[in-house]
């Protein structure tokens, strides 16, 4: 029998007037000095009877030009808390949020909206927000509202634009996040992307920060990442973004899994990144279903022989992206 996002979905989501409907899926976060699984990101795609997915670039961008964002935005939140309280209490949940929503003064709203709701700790919910959002004058007030929530903030994105650093003294950020364009080619010979990834790291830590590092893809990615000291990794590596179902039974273990910090989950980490793998909108479209359901198996897999190759020591879908389409 096939389950649609209808079903797996807890809160009613919103009508956008459009064709079609949204799911939410979670790719997990892996430490990475022992493999073990913190938390997942909540990633949003738009599935439409005919035109097939509509990519966030697209679906963002007319939702806030025609007046749905606020509503989308709630129901994201509010779904992803509802699946997250299921978890067991140490898994952790990270949201993108969008400026448009910071600059009305809404995002902190809806996210005491979600966590009343959903009864989800405060302090388990991370809102990532761009680099240039910490810029932005007019998100200042929603973004202190945020933390005065006690939830945790991440500056998504990071390297992408360095305005950030001068801002950070002014807001409560605990993470930072190395943007996937800097991981791409950190293994390179020459390359520049190691220096400046060990840099944000080295920075971060300086300031009592957590970085996590976006898009990883292969072996030698995790390798050199764990050498410079960065703290957690998220990508296809580890495993594709999971229908709901899926986040939940792998944190339904007796003990939290253990990702393999050598062997890729799945095949697909030989496949070409795909580049609407990073939107800093509301949340991100990653993967289809179908390859993450397919891969199920496969991660399961890569979770028990973590267990025997992680160490004592101790945050979008790059891949199967099919043709984007336009919002009508």
């Amino acid at each position: 029998m096939t389950v649609s996002a209808h079903d797996l979905a807890v809160i009613p989501w919103p009508d956008l007037g459009i064709d079609g409907e949204p799911e939410l899926l979670f790719q997990p976060a892996v430490d990475l000095a022992t493999g073990r699984l913190l938390g997942f990101e909540a990633l949003l795609r738009w599935n439409d009877p005919v035109q097939g997915r509509i990519s966030p670039k697209e679906l963002i961008p007319w939702a806030e030009a025609n007046g749905h964002m606020t509503a989308l935005n709630g129901w994201v939140l509010s779904e992803a808390c509802a699946q997250a309280v299921s978890w067991r209490s140490e898994i952790q949940l990270a949201v993108n949020c969008s400026v448009f929503q910071l600059r009305r003064n809404e995002a902190a709203a809806a996210a005491a909206v979600a966590l009343e709701h959903s009864g989800l700790d405060p302090d388990r919910l991370t809102i990532e927000v761009t680099e240039t959002t910490l810029a932005d004058d007019g998100a200042a007030a929603d973004l202190r509202a945020i933390s005065r929530l006690g939830i945790q903030l991440t500056v998504d994105d990071m390297g992408s634009d360095w305005s950030s650093l001068e801002n950070l003294q002014h807001f409560a950020v605990n993470t930072m996040k190395i943007d996937g364009s800097l991981i791409d080619g950190i293994d390179h010979a020459g390359g520049v992307n190691r220096a400046i990834v060990e840099t944000i790291v080295k920075v971060s830590h300086s300031l009592d920060l957590c970085t996590v590092a976006e898009a990883v893809e292969t072996a030698s990615q995790v390798a050199i990442l764990r050498q410079v000291g960065a703290d957690v990794g998220q990508g296809y590596f580890f495993a594709p973004p999971l229908a709901a179902d899926e986040a939940l039974a792998l944190t339904s273990h007796d003990a939290l899994p253990l990702f393999s910090l050598s062997v890729a989950a799945t095949d697909d980490a030989a496949h070409e990144p795909d580049p609407d793998a990073s939107s800093s909108a509301t949340a991100t479209s990653p993967g289809d279903a179908g390859p993450a359901a397919s891969a199920s198996d496969d991660i399961e897999a890569a979770v028990v022989a973590g267990s025997a190759d992680s160490h004592s020591a101790g945050g979008r879908s790059r891949r199967d992206e099919p043709s984007s389409h336009s919002v009508h």
